[in-house]
């Protein structure tokens, strides 16, 4: 749309300008038959450039007023951007997600469709099972999203779980849930790997992160904690 004013405009000035060209031409070309004459040309010229210059400075002013109407207005987009960018990184810093401290067995983990998933191959029906989980266990450990590796070749599965936005408290919570969920599955034969992934503010309130992996021992009796370097 600006384009087409400032497109507007320069044709219009120079349709102006070309009529003025050709006015200026028209005159210089009028015979001069006597003083008189001559006296009433050059006054009739003099009236031409006054007016030329008027029409000069007013088509000057309405040119800078328009140009700062889009600086303007260019300005004003820029400091809503900004206005916005700022709100939404305040709601973003804000949106801390709560945690409840889990009941051992209230979810029944054990009794999940763990044998199903390894035997089912349908990549959707694994990404169900992903945000059935995501679902359930959002409550005890915030913003979570739940991934399901398969092995083909032991036919176990790794359980990735990653979380976000957490408070401190928030955090503490969610790692006595996390030992939790690591007794309860412990005795799944299909769940070899649980992998913890936490996004969280410290005491400080400075964005930490934290990872906690569990693996089934040689004889595949429980999760133990990997050591991680």
């Amino acid at each position: 749309m600006v384009i087409i004013i400032i497109g507007v405009l320069v044709i219009a000035l120079l349709a102006f300008f070309s009529y003025e060209l050709i006015k200026r031409i028209n005159l210089d070309r009028l015979p001069a038959e006597n003083a008189k004459m001559q006296r009433k040309i050059n006054v009739y010229r003099q009236q031409e450039n006054s007016r030329l210059i008027v029409s000069i400075i007013v088509a000057l002013i309405l040119i800078s007023l328009f140009l700062l109407g889009i600086l303007y207005q260019q300005y004003t987009l820029e400091q809503d951007n900004e206005s916005l960018k700022t709100e939404i990184e305040t709601r973003d810093s804000g949106k801390i997600a709560s945690v409840e401290e889990y009941t051992e067995n209230s979810l029944k983990l054990a009794d999940f469709s763990w044998g199903k998933i390894v035997e089912n191959q349908d990549a959707a029906a694994l990404k169900n099972y992903e945000l059935q989980l995501s679902r359930e266990w959002q409550p005890f450990f915030g913003d979570v999203s739940v991934t399901i590796v398969r092995s083909q070749n032991t036919n176990s599965l790794t359980i990735s779980v990653f979380s976000s936005s957490l408070a401190y408290s928030g955090f503490t919570t969610a790692e006595k849930n996390v030992e939790k969920f690591v007794k309860e599955l412990g005795s799944v034969p299909e769940v070899a790997m649980l992998d913890f992934n936490f996004t969280y503010r410290d005491k400080t309130n400075t964005l930490t992160k934290a990872s906690m992996v569990y693996s089934k021992d040689a004889q595949g009796e429980g999760l133990s904690k990997v050591e991680l370097n």
